[in-house]
């Protein structure tokens, strides 16, 4: 008549409910944050944890690529510019992509308006073509096409009441990359102000503001990317202290071949 007996079999029981349970037993979820720390950096805790690492992982995908690199693929989709709309362009909003529409047909022109007080402000491009010809356009030193000395160029350089740069979009298969470059032609400092303005075909206008503080040097006001047919745009604003030879290197263009630092060998 041993009643101790019966206390060995009896003990597993309570403990066999709460591993079936989720109600108000706290002791049997502890391993669980260790399973999603693993897996997760978020809120939830729970075994599902493991499948939302790609969304902790998707900030460093959407991470712009150095402008060395050449953003040729884009790790996210920026916004686009309504038809006929206007958008500026700041530091919250640097990116904005043209549909294929406005990436391809008549011309995207590009000039700068800016006052006397500014100073001689000019323009010039740095490009490279899918052909793998790179080089940069300066109307004032006579580099006018692109490619050079093509009777059909796909990017034009002119000077009408400002200096002008103009793609063809009937060409657009062709461009790959393209950075806008302001400076000073006598290395003067400028005082910046004043606006980049893109016009689209469509009536569609992107401003990229030019204001800075008084300096010498080449400014990178906005950079150009084909991707996948469509033209995206983004203000760089940097502003490089030496010359056309050191923006094209800062910004990837490392095929071009120099006679000086200010003239590309065509």
């Amino acid at each position: 008549m041993d009643l101790s007996a019966p206390a060995v079999p009896t003990a597993p029981a309570p403990a066999a409910r709460p591993a079936a349970s989720t109600s108000l037993d706290l002791s049997t979820p502890a391993p669980a944050p260790t399973t999603a720390r693993a897996g997760s950096t978020s809120l939830d805790l729970s075994t599902s944890g493991t499948a939302a690492a790609p969304a902790v992982a998707s900030p460093a995908a959407r991470r712009r690529p150095s402008a060395a690199a050449g953003d040729l693929v884009l790790g996210y989709t920026p916004d686009r510019l309504p038809p006929g709309g206007r958008v500026a362009l700041t530091d919250d909003r640097p990116t904005l992509a043209l549909d294929r529409l406005q990436s391809g047909v008549g011309a995207l022109t590009f000039r700068a308006a800016v006052s006397e007080h500014v100073g001689d402000l000019r323009l010039a491009a740095a490009y490279r073509l899918t052909s793998g010809e790179s080089s940069v356009l300066d109307h004032g030193r006579g580099l006018s096409t692109a490619p050079v000395r093509s009777n059909r160029p796909v990017v034009l350089a002119a000077r009408e009441a400002t200096d002008v740069l103009r793609v063809d979009l009937r060409q657009v298969g062709l461009l790959e990359r393209l950075v806008v470059l302001a400076f000073s032609p006598s290395g003067a400092a400028l005082r910046w102000g004043g606006a980049l303005l893109v016009e689209t075909a469509g009536g569609g206008r992107v401003d990229v503001a030019l204001d800075r503080e008084p300096d010498t040097g080449v400014l990178v006001a906005l950079s150009v990317t084909n991707v996948a047919g469509e033209l995206v745009l983004r203000s760089e604003d940097e502003l490089v202290h030496g010359t056309f030879r050191d923006a094209c290197l800062a910004y990837g263009f490392t095929q071009v071949t120099w006679v000086d630092p200010w003239t590309p060998l065509t």
